[in-house]
């Protein structure tokens, strides 16, 4: 699917070299980075995965080498998990294909299209198999994160301790905002999303909510901080009015974390 001389330019780029962080955001520099090296995930669907995607393609590269098991959760259309897959993963994605938080449905057209994938449709953690615990080297997820709440994470990442493996990587990007409508609401569920994350490394702060607090004060007043543009959001909007649906200013905070051990390198 994809073309070969750009899966082997993307191998020499990042394989082993890309630095990834325990905790950071995403930046116009990555994004213009990924135009130049990872085009088609960058250009493909007008919002924060235009960033999103390429990145966790560059930061699994960084991270595990290829051969690695691999699982992402909700992948909804999986062209992460196939790339990896073409340079050289074992990549499975579990995803309901139900339609829940604004995602596809069309499970048969992913299968038919993303062969080199093993496409579960299922829940997570729920849906694995059992004899699948403490097998994967990573598990990832993109864009997801921000639609569980309460419970619901914390038994998502009960589910990512279970079935990675001891020193698996837990890597993820999600959605923040960090200015306008809902704001406050979103600061909270990121802190709660990091509480989660930070906990899956032995002797971590049980508390990453001052970690948080300077990662905001630093992506606000950062000048290549990356946010949503005008077009993405009114993709967001859809049909809402845009008195429902006002801009926010929307950034992705990304996370990389190795269970037992800590952050995979700090930047």
């Amino acid at each position: 699917m994809f073309d070969k001389k750009q899966l082997q330019n993307v191998l020499q780029r990042y394989q082993g070299l890309y630095s990834v962080t325990d905790l950071g955001y995403g930046t116009v520099r990555d994004y213009c980075d990924s135009c130049d090296h990872v085009p088609l995930l960058s250009n493909y669907q007008g919002d924060l995965k235009d960033f999103q995607r390429p990145w966790t393609v560059k930061a699994v590269l960084g991270t595990c080498q290829p051969g690695a098991k691999l699982l992402e959760i909700g992948a909804g259309e999986p062209m992460v998990a196939q790339m990896l897959a073409e340079l050289g993963y074992q990549v499975s994605v579990i995803d309901p294909y139900d339609g829940s938080t604004g995602g596809p449905t069309d499970f048969e057209e992913f299968r038919r299209l993303y062969t080199n994938v093993n496409i579960l449709r299922n829940v997570f953690p729920s849906g694995l198999a059992q004899r699948e615990r403490g097998t994967f080297d990573c598990i990832y997820s993109i864009s997801v994160l921000e639609h569980f709440d309460g419970p619901a994470l914390a038994e998502v990442f009960e589910g990512i301790r279970v079935f990675l493996k001891p020193r698996g990587v837990s890597l993820h990007s999600f959605d923040y905002v960090s200015e306008g409508k809902d704001a406050g609401a979103h600061s909270r569920k990121a802190a709660g999303i990091l509480n989660q994350q930070m906990s899956l490394s032995d002797g971590a702060d049980p508390d990453a909510g001052h970690e948080f607090a300077e990662l905001e004060r630093k992506l606000r007043d950062d000048l290549e901080t990356l946010y949503l543009s005008a077009s993405g959001h009114n993709l967001w909007r859809g049909r809402t009015p845009y008195d429902q649906f006002p801009f926010r200013r929307v950034a992705s905070i990304i996370s990389c974390i190795r269970t037992g051990r800590g952050a995979v390198k700090r930047t």
